[in-house]
């Protein structure tokens, strides 16, 4: 453990605020945060607990034009080693790093190639001692979007569509063949994740109601789209009936088991990919379960699983794959352990102890990140060997004033983080054909599911269509992106 010192100048020059200054902690270069141990000195100096060598540095922070977002500096992909870290200006080298990384052997676009000039520009004013602190921040935002133009061109020039790759949504609200939700998901979707959550299909112990399931097989089988069943285990409050929180651990673990085995048998050859497991990462621990329970009852859902039906692909789930909770040290349910474990730390827990499960799932909500640190995260989770899901997602759509009296919109919280100057139609657009085109172009990544497709939505105005059915702009940007990711 080393002390290091960490300097966020702001606009006026002068530190910036506390509660910014707060956010600051560090990582591994594949994203495994640090505890937050920090102390902020009276000239506003970072001083910050870090354990791993090298380092990244990690702070949420306003950057104009831009938005307020998780911003990273790397040291030009290397890590820090030193006491000393200028953030903003170290951040401003590593964008523009990635940016002429991404962008070598390409032509880049007009746009592109102009956030690319202007960031080498305003960083050389701030370094002349012009109007520094604002033109550092200057320099900062044309070099996220230069950066991420980068990667999203480099990502066109090797696309190609793909026969393996799956494009899907939930299908949680499906009512009848006619209704506009069921044929605008059979126009964009071929890939459906279906609700297999405790509360609603095993609502006392021993009994099961697949009603709804069956009613949307039905539908999902004429249009020949791939179903999946979610989730075999779930550690969440609200999804778990009452009687499973009177069961003690090896008692729950049977259940599990049991509800797994007749989940997966009952759908044999009809549902094929399957959840194994959600957030068992000490996120959803509603249980109040060990770090070693829940490895255990990892390994029991795909265990269960495996023996039910040998062919079928077996999904383990996590989400916040940034794993900024590690670093704040909190979570959704559950006593907090003295070290919390990052989704990273889980999957090498589970394959250190032999767990039998096919795929990495990932959830990206709202991620707060630009596109650039996404795609060093999947990196990290690709090193694993395994297949990745994207299995939920979701980004904010931003409002819609009411169309006519008695229309309802539902107003959900603002997204985790700005995006390109705010969320609305446009940029949760643009932020899908961006994400989608990165991901279609890594061979690893073999699903894409987007969560939810009508409000409301968890993410928040993140749905596909609104609650009178009406289609949102992602619908038809997915619409016209779909011939250049599947073949």
């Amino acid at each position: 453990m080393k002390t290091v010192k960490v300097r966020l100048d702001g606009p006026s020059g002068l530190a910036m605020p506390e509660k910014t200054l707060k956010t600051v902690y560090a990582s591994g270069m594949d994203f495994e945060p640090d505890e937050r141990r920090l102390r902020i000195a009276p000239d506003g100096t970072v001083e910050l607990q870090v354990s791993q060598q090298p380092y990244m540095i990690h702070a949420r922070i306003q950057v104009p034009l831009y938005g307020q977002l998780w911003v990273m500096a790397d040291n030009l992909g290397e890590g820090y080693s030193g006491e000393f870290v200028d953030f903003v200006t170290e951040a401003i080298r590593t964008y523009i790093f990635w940016a002429r990384h991404f962008s070598h052997g390409l032509t880049l676009s007009v746009k592109t190639q102009a956030h690319l000039d202007a960031a080498v520009e305003f960083e050389h004013l701030a370094n002349r001692g012009m109007d520094t602190p604002d033109n550092r921040l200057y320099a900062l935002s044309h070099a996220l979007y230069a950066a991420e133009g980068a990667l999203f061109e480099r990502a066109k020039s090797t696309l190609a569509p793909r026969h393996d790759l799956r494009l899907g949504c939930n299908f949680a609200r499906y009512t009848s063949p006619s209704a506009r939700y069921a044929k605008f998901f059979s126009n964009v979707f071929d890939f459906a994740t279906l609700p297999f959550y405790p509360g609603r299909t095993v609502p006392a112990m021993g009994q099961y109601d697949y009603a709804y399931i069956d009613s949307a097989l039905e539908y999902l089988t004429e249009k020949g789209i791939t179903p999946k069943g979610h989730p075999l285990f779930f550690g969440h409050r609200e999804v778990n009936p009452a009687w499973m929180f009177d069961l003690n651990y090896t008692e729950l673990r049977r259940e599990a088991e049991v509800i797994a085995r007749h989940h997966v048998s009952r759908y044999k050859g009809v549902i094929d990919i399957w959840d194994a497991m959600n957030e068992a990462h000490d996120w959803a621990n509603c249980f109040e379960l060990t770090q070693e329970q829940l490895i255990d009852l990892t390994k029991a859902t795909t265990g269960a699983l495996r023996e039910a039906n040998d062919k079928a692909v077996s999904i383990v789930n996590v989400c916040l794959p940034f794993a900024e909770y590690v670093a704040g040290r909190y979570n959704c349910y559950g006593a907090l352990p003295e070290h919390l474990r990052s989704p990273l730390r889980y999957f090498k827990a589970l394959l250190d102890a032999g767990a039998d499960f096919d795929v990495v799932g990932i959830q990206l909500y709202f991620p707060g990140r630009d596109m650039v640190a996404v795609s060093r995260m999947l990196d990290a989770f690709a090193a694993l060997g395994k297949p990745v899901h994207i299995t939920e997602m979701g980004v904010n759509g931003g409002f819609r004033v009411k169309g006519s009296a008695g229309s309802s919109w539902s107003q959900l919280d603002m997204s985790e983080g700005t995006w390109h100057g705010g969320w609305n139609e446009h940029t949760q657009a643009d932020w899908l054909e961006q994400f989608y085109t990165i991901a279609a172009a890594r061979k690893e990544i073999q699903a894409l599911t987007w969560w939810d497709f009508i409000e409301p939505s968890f993410s928040g105005n993140g749905a596909f269509l609104y609650e009178d059915e009406n289609p949102r702009e992602i619908y038809f940007r997915l619409l016209a992106l779909r011939p250049l990711l599947k073949a």
